[in-house]
């Protein structure tokens, strides 16, 4: 049985040739790399994506959340809408909290 894009295939073959190589597929190896992206989801569907680039610290999660969330919530949610993170230490950060405040989000315990 093989999987893939197609679904699965069957394949019949005699016994005890599992392990031979005409009945085999190579493997595809991972090369590397990966896509970070930061999205949000609301009550009238999928929201922005924005990738990031690096790792993120709350300096940059704070960038997205100026730029990328609060123009979002502000042209589709308008007021009272809660806000619903993990609890990531950047989230959780003094400097974020403080963010939220200034901008009176409700955030989601």
């Amino acid at each position: 049985m093989l999987f893939g894009t197609d679904g699965i295939q069957w394949i019949r073959r005699s016994q005890g040739t599992r392990f031979d190589p005409k009945y085999q597929i190579q493997a595809m190896k991972h090369r590397g790399g990966n896509v970070v992206v930061w999205g949000c989801v609301s009550r009238i569907g999928m929201g922005p994506l924005r990738r990031i680039q690096g790792i993120m610290d709350k300096f940059q999660y704070k960038d997205i959340l100026e730029t990328t969330m609060r123009p979002y919530s502000h042209n589709y949610l308008g007021r009272g809408f809660i806000f619903q993170q993990d609890n990531d230490p950047k989230h959780r950060s003094k400097h974020i909290q403080n963010w939220f405040s200034r901008r009176h989000v409700t955030l989601f315990d």
